[in-house]
């Protein structure tokens, strides 16, 4: 009788595996490490911070450094937060009372002392774009008054699967702040759709993501990137420039396909 194959063994619910570039998922979903300009973030899916989000540790310089931090995370003892502690405290009651809408006084040992000071937001991370993430882009792209042909989820997928790894949004908890599109199609680099939040902006987020962006493209050999800048954005060729692009004394000429 022919032998009977083996079962194939259940993935070590320890072990990082590579998902996408710059990106690695635990075995049990719990941890991912992602790549960012900063270093590597480690986002754990089961502990959160005060605002109910996945709780980031990092930056950490190199890969094995985050690898530890998650060793560490699982044998450690789960953060506690002060706020969800002083909630606790606000709202608990004895049984069989009437919680009163009066504000309780202060102990005289709290007394002149000031109100504890509000948790900090969590940090921005650099990540690669989700295919749920469509929405949030859009409504970013309208702030900041960009308009273009294939903003849609169907475009954004299939612009995501040609250049994988170079659609990178900005992503401050579930809050999407950022967004810098790079293309690459072998000869040349392109990258499109760089835009900040207004209320995030003059904080690095904009250049930080470009970088990122012409690291990932310099990986793959491409020589050079080019960007399109609006004749009447001064402030976006200003920006460029800044950033070491020059003009090239080039038109950029279009047509419109139609699909049908």
């Amino acid at each position: 009788m022919p032998a009977r194959p083996k079962a194939a063994a259940p993935p070590d619910p320890t072990k990082l595996s590579r998902e996408s570039a710059g990106r690695y998922v635990s075995g049990d979903g719990r941890f991912a490490v992602e790549k960012g300009s900063a270093g590597w973030m480690v986002v754990d899916a089961e502990q959160l911070n005060d605002f109910g989000l996945p709780l980031v540790r990092g930056p950490y310089d190199t890969l094995d450094e985050a690898k530890s931090a998650v060793e560490a995370a699982r044998s450690d003892p789960a953060p506690t937060s002060a706020l969800a502690v002083r909630i606790a405290g606000q709202t608990r009651q004895r049984p069989g009372s009437v919680q009163s809408s009066r504000r309780a006084p202060r102990p005289e040992s709290m007394q002149g002392l000031a109100p504890p000071e509000p948790p900090p937001p969590p940090p921005v991370v650099v990540r690669e774009f989700r295919s749920r993430d469509g929405d949030a882009l859009r409504h970013l792209w309208e702030e900041v008054d960009f308009h273009s042909v294939g903003d849609d989820d169907a475009s954004l997928r299939r612009f995501a699967a040609r250049s994988p790894g170079l659609l990178l949004v900005a992503a401050q908890g579930e809050q999407i702040i950022g967004s810098a599109l790079g293309g690459w199609d072998g000869r040349r680099g392109w990258i499109y759709h760089v835009a900040t939040a207004p209320s995030h902006r003059r904080k690095g987020h904009a250049t930080r993501l470009v970088r990122e962006v012409e690291a990932r493209l310099r990986a793959l050999g491409c020589p050079r990137a080019n960007v399109l800048v609006r004749l009447d954005n001064p402030d976006g060729a200003r920006f460029w420039e800044a950033l070491g692009y020059a003009d090239r004394s080039t038109r950029q000429l279009g047509r419109d396909l139609d699909p049908g």
